[in-house]
């Protein structure tokens, strides 16, 4: 029997993995190993019945035979890369048996020889050309070597930079003793104050607390400690003035959506390389693979009839 329409409507199905089976499996768990690769794993009966003229390969009865390697096949197309479980398989068996019936049906009507299919046939031929193309550039693009990454860490090694911070906020919006809010020239004016008493090495937590009052403010002002910070997770111009600092210095005043705020830093060291190979590694997969699929797209460009098309979305 041809299988071709069969064998489209599961390569459609390529990018939708089986749901995952939760703890207890409803199928018990058989003995794979056991079974060899010629062995029939399925045997499906009466896929012919809507034709009158069986072709199916089990003869009149129109049963069709499905090797364990040919099953072995179906799933690393459905399920690529996935722990297989009874779930799946079981899934995929009862999938591939209403398939084949639809075919048949889909036979009869002479659907497979219309424009419709011919065309799905070929934008599924596409997805699935591409998509097993991008898989191998994948895995191609995983092999990260150590010289490799010694590299990438000198030539970064900002980027594993780390602060112990804390920070002094001056709020912009306050309430100040007498009822008016301040002037932001006033404002600055009290941050500086106390970003210089801070810089004279007094404690920011009780400098906190005492510019908080300074501008009006009762509440309780929020802890000074920031934690442990890298470049990455501050923005470039905070991260920039941070960094530059030693340890026990502080920053100038940086004006934040909020808040006037001065940074301090009590500590300051650069990560070992060995404690960020992964993080490292995974970087350069990604910039690998990224180069990999521009090298593939980027000699490639298309001119569009905007009478048909109209006026490309603005981004």
């Amino acid at each position: 029997m041809s299988r071709t329409l069969t064998i489209a409507l599961l390569a459609s199905a390529a990018f939708a993995q089986p749901p995952t089976p939760a703890a207890g499996d409803l199928h018990p768990a058989g003995n794979a190993a056991a079974v060899a690769p010629s062995d029939a794993v399925l045997t499906i009966h009466g896929v012919c019945s809507f034709l009158q003229n069986p072709l199916a390969a089990g003869g009149e009865d129109c049963t069709v035979v499905v090797r364990r390697q040919e099953f072995d096949g179906l799933l690393k197309i459905v399920s690529p890369g996935a722990q297989v479980s009874p779930t799946i398989k079981h899934s995929l068996a009862k999938t591939y048996t209403d398939l084949l019936a639809f075919q048949i049906a889909a036979q009869q009507s002479g659907i497979d020889k219309s424009d419709q299919f011919q065309q799905t046939l070929e934008w599924l031929r596409l997805r699935t050309l591409a998509d097993l193309y991008r898989r191998r550039l994948e895995k191609e693009s995983s092999v990260v070597s150590e010289q490799e990454i010694a590299d990438y860490y000198q030539g970064h090694i900002s980027e594993f930079e780390e602060v112990q911070l804390r920070r002094m906020l001056v709020p912009l919006n306050s309430v100040a003793v007498a009822g008016k809010q301040p002037a932001e020239k006033q404002m600055l004016e009290i941050a500086t104050e106390f970003r210089d008493r801070a810089a004279n090495g007094e404690n920011l937590d009780q400098l906190q607390k005492e510019a908080y009052l300074a501008v009006g403010l009762t509440t309780l002002p929020p802890a000074t400690e920031v934690g442990t910070r890298r470049r990455a997770g501050l923005t470039a111009a905070v991260g920039a003035d941070v960094f530059a600092l030693k340890a026990g210095e502080v920053s100038g005043i940086e004006k934040e959506a909020y808040s006037l705020v001065v940074y301090k830093v009590d500590a300051k060291w650069t990560l070992p390389e060995e404690r960020v190979k992964e993080e490292i590694s995974r970087e350069i997969v990604k910039h690998k693979l990224e180069a990999a699929l521009r090298s593939v797209t980027e000699g490639v460009h298309t001119d569009l009839n905007e009478s048909y098309f109209g006026s490309a979305p603005e981004r």
